[in-house]
């Protein structure tokens, strides 16, 4: 279920067999008449995904389209080590494509297909898929891990262009952690590798590319240059339109650095041109952002305007807040996968451990009673049997405690976990915020640039149409910081909530005063507009309730959230009914072993499919850039998973919205 859901998020399913592309190369030729003489079983799978790949760097739709006919057919055959290739090939295409997210998903499929099928050079492959992912997100420790493990695997299947790939990818990982000699000791190591095979090769290009850059770290800009044009020569040779661009952007940078704008903005033109045909947005953000600097340079603002959109799109569709939690949610689940694995794994030993020291205490005793039988009346032997029941007894205690202390140091172990792969994350998101202030600087430094534009001498006319273009332009890009900004800001809060552990003891609280707390702190954070109606509070609280166990701080969190909601349900609908009376209810009682809290709204209501979603995480029904939706998730898990009580909604769309809170007292 899992495979096909994420199939049908990276563009549908072909049920029937597509027609194959022009050639690209020679030897997609070959490997086509090798794919329709083959027949149909395992090998044509095979074959299909061969031929697929010759199409990645220059058409990856035919590429993407061959890997799911591909994996039609696996699935057909039952063939899993196919099925996880496939899954592989639709990964590096959704990657190349800026869908990170569904990448990382594919991925992390096709690894754990691969190692259920023992295909190591399908792990591989997924491996140093999964280290790309990791450079592209910046976080460049773990994509070395990951192609350190996959040029072991390479090795040990003798694939030696692949070896070379990985190597020049650690380079690459290297010389943006600014460790410039172990950057060029990989990328020596990688050309040195790729020099013993004919060519062309498709690895060629990336790490003479590579090299390049290591060189103009390095202030070699001849060299830098030279090794430029050679991976050029190479794209050439293999039609590899995405290694093109790449090395077209790095002779764009470098002859910025060199203060040479015409050949600048010449190799940037070409870079973004060549980087679009291929859906590649990595280069298009990078060229789209060079190409920004050098038209407002020139002072050419439209034209640095349109390029700076483009930039801000490309960059977006990688990195925007939403495939950031999609991958925030994915990263965390397959974490805490294999966190289960190892703790099942630990706990099979602990039982296998338990079992042998059982038969050893019924050898033992059968031992014991033995020697009782036969030496009854002497003491010695008494003795002796005695101290070793003792010693048992005691064997036995210490196993216990072991288990106690295993189990303890497993909750310890995830919860450790847990923060170091939120912290992680969070940093690389932090990161990433730079770019969102960046665009900020370059909207401000545009938007001042317009404003220079204005008429400089007294009495001149009024501004033209143009220039009041230029005005309308301004006001956009300051509205354009204000929600960059606010997306900044965004970030870190909802990352910061999901990081609390409530760990707190609880303690007897008075349930009837934290709702009214509660409730006056929602009242104050959700005024309502000028002269509107005031919300009608009906309070009905139950007299001498007795205290409940709760976390004060977690609970009232909750509340607030229930609150919060309810005042933003009544406003909505408040501003479209001008005669309406907002009324919000809160009710406690008590119940068979447990307090029942209700809140209810007359607000908007929400339909049954709406409520069905409401306790997911990062779902709202709130406009973009209003919520987060992470209230009544974290709500939900502060009431269940915290507190061992409830919590149910019951809605009509356009009458009322009722959340049912039951705690344990």
């Amino acid at each position: 279920m899992l495979v096909a859901r994420w199939l049908v998020l990276s563009g549908g399913l072909l049920l029937a067999a597509q027609p194959l592309r022009a050639a690209q190369t020679p030897a997609t030729d070959s490997l086509r008449r090798v794919y329709e003489r083959t027949l149909a079983d395992s090998s044509r799978v095979l074959a299909l995904l061969k031929l697929a790949y010759t199409y990645r760097a220059s058409k990856p739709d035919s590429t993407m389209a061959l890997a799911q006919q591909a994996w039609q057919l696996a699935r057909r055959y039952n063939f899993d080590k196919g099925r996880g290739r496939a899954q592989s090939m639709m990964g590096i295409v959704l990657r190349e494509r800026g869908e990170l997210p569904k990448a990382f998903a594919n991925q992390t499929i096709a690894l754990q297909l691969s190692r259920d099928t023992h295909d190591l050079e399908g792990e591989a492959a997924s491996l140093n898929a999964l280290g790309n992912i990791s450079f592209d997100l910046r976080q460049y420790r773990q994509a070395i891990r990951y192609y350190e493990l996959s040029q072991a695997l390479f090795q040990r299947t003798h694939q030696s262009a692949w070896v070379a790939g990985a190597l020049t990818n650690q380079g690459s990982c290297y010389e943006r952690l600014n460790v410039v000699d172990s950057a060029l000791l990989r990328q020596r190591q990688a050309q040195d590798l790729l020099a013993r095979f004919p060519r062309p090769k498709l690895a060629e290009a990336l790490a003479l590319r590579n090299m390049g850059r290591v060189q103009a770290r390095l202030g070699h800009y001849p060299e830098a240059l030279s090794y430029y044009r050679r991976s050029l020569r190479e794209t050439a040779l293999t039609n590899d339109l995405r290694n093109r661009s790449m090395a077209y952007y790095r002779m764009a940078d470098l002859y910025h650095t060199l203060h040479q704008p015409d050949s600048s903005l010449l190799y940037a033109r070409r870079a973004l041109q060549t980087a679009q045909r291929v859906s590649y947005r990595i280069t298009v953000l990078d060229a789209g952002n060079l190409l920004a600097r050098l038209y407002q340079a020139r002072n050419n603002l439209d034209s640095a305007y349109r390029y700076q959109g483009l930039a801000i799109a490309a960059h977006d569709s990688l990195f925007g807040p939403d495939k950031f939690r999609q991958l925030q949610l994915l990263a965390f689940n397959e974490q805490q996968r294999q966190l289960q694995q190892r703790a099942e794994h630990k706990l099979q030993t602990a039982s296998y451990q338990r079992m042998a020291l059982l038969a050893a205490l019924g050898f033992c005793a059968l031992i014991a009673a033995s020697l009782w039988r036969t030496n009854y009346h002497q003491r010695r032997a008494n003795r002796l049997l005695n101290e070793r029941n003792a010693e048992i007894e005691a064997q036995r205690n210490a196993l216990d405690q072991a288990l106690t202390e295993l189990r303890t140091m497993q909750d310890q172990l995830v919860a450790a976990e847990k923060w170091s792969f939120v912290g992680e994350l969070s940093a690389g998101i932090a990161h990433e915020l730079q770019n969102p202030l960046a665009f900020m600087r370059n909207f401000a430094a545009v938007s001042e640039a317009l404003l220079d534009q204005g008429p400089a001498l007294p009495g001149a006319d009024q501004p033209s149409g143009l220039e009041q273009k230029i005005m309308a332009g301004l006001k956009q890009n300051l509205r354009e910081i204000s929600q960059h900004g606010q997306r900044a800001s965004s970030i870190i809060t909802n990352m910061l909530a999901h990081a609390r552990t409530g760990s707190s003891a609880p303690e007897p609280t008075d349930l009837n005063a934290l709702l009214a707390e509660s409730l006056r702190l929602a009242g104050l954070s959700t005024p309502g507009p000028a002269g509107a109606a005031a919300v009608q509070l009906d309070v009905e609280l139950a007299p001498h309730l007795e205290p409940v166990p709760a976390v004060p701080q977690e609970l009232g969190r909750a509340f607030l959230n229930l609150f919060t909601n309810a005042l933003h349900a009544v406003r909505h609908r408040q501003a479209d009914e001008p005669t309406y009376q907002p009324v919000v209810r809160v009710q406690t009682r008590r119940a068979e072993g447990a307090v029942e809290i209700r809140v209810r709204d007359n607000g908007i209501g929400m339909s049954a499919e709406v409520a069905a979603q409401v306790f997911q995480p990062f779902f709202t029904t709130k406009p973009m850039g209003e919520g987060t939706g992470l209230g009544l998730s974290l709500s939900y898990d502060i009431i269940t998973k915290g507190h061992g009580g409830t919590l149910t909604v019951e809605s009509e769309e356009g009458e009322f919205t009722e959340f049912t809170v039951r705690l344990p007292a």
